[in-house]
């Protein structure tokens, strides 16, 4: 079975917007926090957006002008815009920018003295917030039938509510145009929006089932599912992943799948992964079992302990100094010290979690105590093997140790510094990814060479100037790698750290910057390497340790274009330059 998932599924540009607003305001803002009506069609959303204190703004009761009232994606009218300022409220405008040139738009013709049909839905949020700005000289339509029932109207304006369907508004516009030939007409629905629908559309005619997901009281998303219906493809609207019927999805080549513009990110996630683990009962018992140990491997990250083992190998095979024998006991010290720090801040990134990889989330919730056990056995294995490897490795770990455990405890107390906004270095933002590729970069390329059994000339004796450089090339060359794969995740990411108000580098950024400071960082250690090559501070095996870069290269590529975004694929792909990094190094310490 194959999954087809539409681009432009999710949050749309103006939704995001709002959500943001919210999200800052509900950390930041004058609280009480509230909205002006749903901030979007998807309980789901409401009900996380009440957990964090933003309420809906009770409009029949009377206003107590406290706090901050935020105004949705979907506009007022002017009149009570102006009436909220009057009450005292902090009023923070999240109107799309769209609605925004449309509200612009109603206000010029009428102006001029022109009335303005809009096309929509009467009572729609969004529409009623337009006929505030036609003061009186607007006229709602909902189909061609709705023409003949006008009044006699002069010069004209036609517009569209913003999630109208194309085909919908051509055929109303045409009955307009019947009666009104010199009309003047915007076409204002949203491009998104649009794109959205006709993605639908085309990807319904090339699968057996298609699947919307989104609230059964969104417009848009109930339209996308009229939309996928009308091609004569078995369509199933679903709020969530529980509302799935499997025994109507088995035995189907290809599932469509799509949601509307106020869906969240992590209930398409959730969707999908639950048909993909349907999928998996069908499959051979080998294979099926091949897939749930990846998925153990991922959840419990024992995959990333096993990438730390792998490019620890890497740095020694890159180094210079020569080893009597492999350091294999400082490596493993290592990987057991990235798992411990996994595991241990489990409880903190529970709730991103819960909001990324919601299947995840459910292992989690029920394994959380154990792995979070098992960590601490594992720092306490970590120090006790550098212990017998000399003062310099334990000293090393003992540091490493401390950081990873400071890292999300206040050090700076607020009596000592009141003004200062971040008091853990956990809340420093994009501090998430700096520091762990700071964490694996000193365990991995530092540790194997401060540990015995080592020639004359290793760094714990003070070692040579080009053992120096060839370490501090390594630790770079672990940094970057270790750093691009932690962005690379925050970026598929990026919504769960924004409700949970974690400042990571795409948050900080945004995505577009954030790939660029990637390319460079790349681009920036393979100058490195070719330094360490020429001055004899690198191996020959560095050659072969250019290809996890341009392996990175290549998965940064398919997640722009969208072919690989979610899911175990995504984690055992991302990750998977370690495991190519260790293979190779193998090989090399194998031959030579």
């Amino acid at each position: 079975m194959k999954i087809i998932l539409a681009k432009a599924a999710g949050f749309c540009m103006g939704v995001r917007r709002a959500m943001h607003t919210v999200l800052d305001e509900a950390r930041a803002g004058k609280r009480p926090i509230r909205t002006h009506g749903p901030l979007i069609h998807n309980p789901q959303v409401i009900e996380m957006l009440r957990g964090k204190g933003v309420e809906i703004l009770d409009q029949a009761g009377a206003p107590d002008g406290q706090g901050t009232v935020i105004i949705r994606a979907h506009g007022v009218t002017p009149e009570e815009k102006e009436r909220l300022c009057g009450c005292g409220y902090d009023v923070v405008d999240a109107t799309c920018p769209h609605v925004i040139r449309i509200q612009k738009l109603i206000a010029g013709h009428v102006a001029r003295g022109e009335s303005v049909i809009i096309v929509g839905d009467r009572g729609h949020a969004e529409v009623e917030g337009l006929l505030g700005y036609a003061q009186g000289r607007g006229y709602v339509i909902e189909n061609e039938g709705d023409v003949a029932a006008l009044p006699d109207l002069g010069p004209i304006c036609v517009v569209s509510q913003t999630t109208q369907s194309r085909e919908h508004f051509a055929n109303v516009l045409r009955a307009v145009q019947a009666r009104w030939p010199e009309a003047i007409v915007h076409r204002t629905i949203c491009g998104s929006t649009d794109r959205r629908q006709q993605e639908t559309i085309e990807i319904a005619r090339r699968s057996d089932a298609m699947i919307v997901v989104g609230g059964r009281n969104s417009a848009n998303t109930v339209r996308l599912a009229q939309l996928a219906a009308e091609t004569g493809t078995p369509t199933y609207h679903v709020e969530t992943s529980d509302e799935l019927d499997f025994s109507k999805l088995r035995g189907l080549k290809t599932i469509g799948l799509t949601a509307g513009a106020s869906t969240p990110n992590w209930m398409i996630v959730e969707v999908m992964e639950r048909i993909k683990e349907s999928m998996r009962q069908g499959l051979h018992t080998p294979v099926r079992w091949s897939i749930f140990l990846l998925k153990i491997l991922l959840d419990t990250n024992l995959y990333s302990a096993l990438g730390a083992f792998c490019l620890g190998l890497a740095c020694i095979a890159m180094h210079p100094l020569r080893v009597e024998a492999l350091p294999l006991t400082a490596i493993f010290s290592a990987a057991l010290y990235i798992f411990a720090m996994y595991s241990l801040a489990l409880p903190a990134e529970t709730q991103v979690i819960r909001y990324s990889d919601p299947l995840r989330w459910r292992f989690l919730q029920k394994w959380r105590r154990s792995l979070t056990i098992l960590g601490g056995a594992s720092i306490a294995g970590a120090l006790t093997l550098t212990a017998f490897l000399g003062p310099w490795a334990f000293a090393l770990m003992a540091v490493a140790t401390a950081a990873g455990l400071i890292y999300r405890m206040t050090v700076l107390p607020v009596d000592l510094l009141p003004g200062v906004k971040h008091r853990r270095l956990v809340d420093i933002p994009g501090s998430k990814d700096l520091f762990m590729g700071l964490a694996w970069a000193s365990v991995l390329a530092l540790l194997p060479l401060l540990a015995p059994p080592m020639a004359s000339g290793s760094l714990a004796e003070g070692g040579k100037p080009m053992h120096w450089i060839g370490a501090w090339v390594c630790f770079l060359y672990v940094f970057v790698l270790v750093f691009t794969r932690s962005v690379v995740y925050d970026l598929r990411e990026i919504q769960a750290d924004q409700i949970v108000g974690r400042e990571t580098i795409p948050v900080v950024l945004g995505k577009r910057r954030t790939r660029t400071v990637l390319a460079v960082l790349t681009v920036f250690l393979l100058a490195a390497m070719a330094f360490g090559k020429v001055a004899g501070a690198l191996t020959d095996a560095s050659y072969f340790m250019l290809l996890p870069i341009i392996y990175t290269w290549g998965y940064l590529y398919l997640y722009h274009r969208r072919t690989m975004v979610h899911g175990m694929v995504f984690e055992a792909v991302v990750g998977g330059k370690f495991i190519l990094a260790g293979v190779l190094a193998a090989a090399w310490l194998l031959v030579t």
